[in-house]
């Protein structure tokens, strides 16, 4: 029963509907006006509706009036301008002729078809990004259903149209590009257009064939990432297109180019391309002056997201920083092509972001100076550049604290990269760049004294503490830390006050720790905005510096100031050369400042401000990187059941240590192979064991040993004062890197990775690899074995009882057990190959590993998902049995992660997981299938299932219906 009366906007009467539309007939020309009516009674004559009533159709399959419309619709569009497109009637036009031509498309005769096919290239072109407005598609469809080469007169500007609608879509809403890609799968539109690539010869088919084809591909892979899996997998496709690109063909290469890039916002396209020798070396020359601009801007994008990864950029700075780094420099330097200079600066950002080489390479083709021309080209005289760059350096100190004496005002925009270029100058890890950076600024800042620090520290201090219940000046906080961190790098004395430098930081860190206190590089410095970030898919990567540069920014002043030489102890003032506070100021700290680093520790943080942390808690004895794994490891220094190794020393009594483990953490303590084995062996008595004896030197301190033994076995260690410097000698000798950058007060090294405890090496094949164990999976297959004289020919592995032991209690009480099994030369494990071998990964790194939602895994086969999952729920069964405390949980999230890509392998790890009795592995497999359950019932494929299982999935459905408003 309808409402008396409605508080809703009455609609417009009749009369006043077509007063409107009179009005908007008015603003149309009458040439338009007049092509309209044509087109309208071109189109009565097949547009009309089913049965006389419902949504318009077309009906009409003569031949005669398909033509007829299609010249009317060529006429009608070709007479409109960007204004008309907006006005109603337009509109409505634009809605019958959609309909008409998606009906045309769908006609056999090939002269026809012909027409259709350029009066909708005519037509998309000429509404452009418009065309999203209307639903469009089954045009989409009908376009994508004339791609074959047998008629290129159709295909072509099929092609055409459809690359012309796609780029429209760019910006349009998810919801819309899923109903077009879902067009697309239907007519297997991808798949036809990598064929037609595949077949293309040049001899038979045109070129603009290739190049539409090949653009319209690049539109698949830009919008679509699912889309990419097929062309970087398909190994003749990807040889094609690199004979295509080293042509020397420039409309093709440009083509090429841009195809390339969309192919690398997948992180496995890009290294598909990285690994081809011929083709990197081309796209190089690609950026040379020899080269019209638009190819060396292709070119120059291209790079751009092959250097996103720190893996892309290693591998293509390694090889060929040399040309890449004269195209940059020759790409800035035309003043005159803008484009072109700021495609160069932006590739040059993205190289410069990681050690290398290319570093040198840039200084060495004075990029200093083309730098210097594009600044002085950007001001209209001689006067305003001097002003600007002065003011540039100054800036670097007082910029937000003195601007009162400054002529020139920087915005936010100008003044973060300026200011990040010098620090990154000062942490160079090359010494020239350093030196030049350093000596140059301290001209400046030091007529300045420690005033201006003090300044700053006040600035940021009153932003802090007067907004912590309020909103932060994140901008100015940062901009102040960065002109603060130049300032502590250079000047080795000043006056700050330490207590002060250290609450402030202190109080910085906890609130980026709590998101209260947080800004991205990208919301400051409009050059980062990467274009090509929303489509990316399959990168593993992230910034080393992180998403907040705030704690990272505040992080590095704080190092650099607690670093120095003139650090004094809080409680027994003494200089501290070593670099290590007394064990009271220890204390004294440890409720602030330590307590905040070594909570920041545990959290998911980027490398470099966990690197920034470490080395801050290096200045207290806190020296490595603590993980939970090394934490774990740290039981085995009081092993002395499964030692294998003693090591002799002059001034104290032996340390009994692990082959295995040294052999990975600490090799250089151990002696060569082959002294190793004839030299001091011995066997210990009860037991099957061999322990080995090693002399040390005379020079080694024990001390310093243990400390390095303990740094070995866990990745973290106490060191104090008085024992620094033998600990910092013994490091070195050893290549402990990490131990020794930390001990030395080293700046860390920008885009290093965090070193990981890892003991996975010591499983690999060798002639010695102090195995003592063999862990033989529960398979039937055959597998050769590489590991010295092994003759077992099941799926095994030779691992180290002190690795077992440390991660499970129920091999630790066997091995001690004194049975017939802890002498047992191999265990037989419950499981398949597959899950053993997950599960050694997890007893050597303390990590499972998980199954990268991908696009490789995405398009798996159900039985191949099926064949990944599976050792999951062994290994999660294996966990209660073996008391392996966290793998049932790891194994849970790496199943939960994957399962939403296949619902017929989700189905088949329901049953094979309930028959294991992992019922939250089952949990979880039901809640992906829950929302098909009436398909699923209906098309039999419950049937596999018991009831319980069917009566967990039914009711997961209730709730999933009653959660989206549905009913059962």
């Amino acid at each position: 029963m309808r409402p008396a009366f409605s508080a809703s906007k009455p609609s417009p009467s009749g009369r006043e509907k077509g007063r409107r539309k009179g009005a908007a007939e008015q603003l149309l020309a009458d040439q338009v006006l007049s092509l309209r009516a044509r087109l309208h009674a071109a189109l009565g004559l097949g547009l009309t509706k089913s049965d006389g009533h419902g949504a318009k159709r077309w009906q009409s399959t003569d031949a005669g009036i398909q033509s007829h419309v299609l010249k009317a619709v060529a006429a009608f569009v070709g007479s409109l301008s960007n204004e008309a497109l907006r006005l109603a009637p337009v509109k409505e036009s634009i809605s019958d002729i959609l309909l008409a031509l998606q009906g045309i498309l769908k006609t056999n005769n090939v002269s026809v078809l012909i027409q259709a096919a350029d009066v909708s290239l005519k037509f998309v072109s000429s509404i452009g990004n418009s065309v999203c407005q209307y639903p469009i598609s089954e045009m989409v469809s009908s376009l994508s259903c004339q791609l074959s080469a047998d008629q290129l007169h159709i295909a072509v500007p099929c092609a055409s149209a459809l690359t012309c609608i796609l780029n429209s879509l760019v910006t349009a809403r998810a919801s819309t590009q899923a109903e077009i890609w879902e067009a697309l799968e239907k007519t297997n539109a991808v798949a036809s257009v990598i064929s037609a690539l595949q077949n293309y010869a040049p001899d038979v088919h045109p070129l603009n064939y290739l190049t539409e084809i090949i653009s319209l591909l690049r539109s698949f892979l830009w919008i679509w990432p699912s889309s990419r899996y097929h062309a970087w997998s398909n190994c003749n496709l990807m040889a094609k297109l690199a004979q295509y690109c080293l042509s020397a063909e420039t409309t093709v290469a440009v083509k090429i180019l841009k195809l390339y890039a969309a192919l690398a916002l997948c992180g496995n396209g890009a290294m598909i391309l990285l690994k081809n020798e011929e083709l990197i070396p081309k796209i190089c020359d690609l950026m040379g002056k020899s080269h019209p601009s638009v190819t060396r801007i292709e070119a120059l994008k291209l790079f751009q997201v092959l250097l996103r990864s720190p893996r892309g950029c290693n591998q293509l700075m390694t090889s060929h920083y040399l040309p890449i780094v004269q195209g940059i420099t020759n790409a800035i330097s035309e003043i005159d092509e803008k484009s072109l200079v700021t495609e160069g600066c932006r590739t040059a950002l993205l190289a410069l972001r990681y050690h290398g080489n290319h570093h040198r390479c840039f200084w060495s083709d004075s990029i200093d100076e083309v730098l210097y021309k594009i600044i002085a080209g950007s001001c209209s005289s001689e006067h305003q550049t001097h002003q600007m760059l002065c003011h540039g350096t100054s800036s670097l100190a007082t910029d937000f604290v003195t601007q009162k004496n400054s002529s020139t005002k920087f915005s936010k925009e100008e003044l973060e990269p300026a200011l990040r270029a010098v620090l990154m100058m000062l942490l160079s890890p090359s010494q020239y760049i350093f030196s030049e950076a350093s000596s140059k600024f301290l001209k400046v800042v030091l007529p300045l004294g420690d005033e201006c620090m003090n300044i700053l520290l006040s600035s940021i201090e009153s932003n802090v503490t007067r907004n912590l219940s309020g909103s932060f000046d994140c901008v100015k906080i940062m901009n102040n830390l960065m002109n603060l961190a130049c300032l502590v790098i250079v000047q080795s004395n000043h006056s700050l006050n330490k207590r002060s430098v250290v609450g402030v930081l202190s109080t910085i860190i906890k609130e980026c720790l709590h998101n209260r206190l947080y800004i991205t590089r990208s919301n400051i410095a409009s050059h980062l905005q990467f274009c090509f970030d929303g489509g990316s898919c399959c990168y593993l990567t992230e910034e080393w510096e992180g998403e907040n540069v705030i704690l990272f920014y505040g992080l590095v002043v704080l190092y650099n100031v607690l670093r120095r030489v003139s650090l004094v102890c809080i409680h027994c003032e003494k200089n501290l050369d070593g670099g290590i506070v007394c064990h009271d100021c220890r204390e004294y700290y440890n409720e602030g400042l330590i307590r905040v680093l070594e909570h920041a520790l545990g959290q998911n943080l980027s490398p470099g401000p966990k690197s920034y942390i470490v080395h801050i808690l290096s200045l207290f004895g806190f020296c490595g990187f603590p993980s939970k794994f090394g934490a774990k490891m740290r039981s085995a220094l009081c092993d002395n059941e499964l030692v294998d190794l003693e090591l002799l020393l002059a001034d104290s009594e032996p340390l009994s240590v692990h082959a295995a483990i040294l052999s990975v953490r600490c090799p250089k303590l151990l002696p060569s192979e082959k002294s190793l084995v004839h030299d001091g062996k011995t066997t210990v008595e009860g037991s099957r064991r061999s322990l080995y004896h090693v002399r040390m030197s005379d020079r080694v301190d024990s001390n310093a040993l243990k400390k390095i033994l303990e740094y070995a076995y866990t990745g973290f260690v106490m060191v104090d004062a008085d024992i620094v410097r033998p600990v910092k000698t013994l490091a070195k000798y050893c290549h402990l890197k990490s131990l020794q950058e930390v001990l030395q007060r080293e700046q860390p090294r920008w885009s290093s990775d965090c070193p990981r405890y890892d003991l996975t090496a010591a499983v690999e094949p060798a002639e010695h690899s102090f195995s003592d164990i063999i862990l033989e999976a529960q398979s039937n297959e055959k597998m050769e074995c590489h590991h010295g004289s092994c003759k077992l020919s099941t799926p095994h592995v030779h691992s180290h009882k002190i690795v077992l032991s440390m991660s499970c209690d129920y091999l630790r009480a066997l091995f001690q057990s004194g049975m017939h099994e802890s002498f047992a030369e191999a265990i037989r494990v419950p499981v398949g190959w597959g899950a053993l071998d997950k599960l050694l990964q997890w007893f050597y790194s303390g990590e499972l590993p998980r199954i990268p939602p991908d696009c490789r895994w995405k398009n798996m086969s159900a039985e191949e998902q099926l064949s990944h999952l599976k050792p999951y729920a062994e290994l999660s069964s294996l966990a209660e049995f073996w008391f392996l405390e966290g793998v049932k949980a790891a194994s849970l999230a790496a199943v939960a992660s994957c399962l939403n890509s296949s619902t017929g392998a989700s189905l088949e790890f329901i049953g094979f997981a309930a028959n294991l009795g992992q019922w939250d592995l089952v949990e979880a497999a039901v809640g992906s299938v829950a929302h098909l359950y009436p398909r699923l019932r209906d098309s039999s494929q419950l049937e596999q299932l018991d009831e319980d299982v069917l009566n967990m999935l039914r009711a997961e459905y209730v709730r999933y219906s009653q959660h989206r408003g549905g009913s059962y």
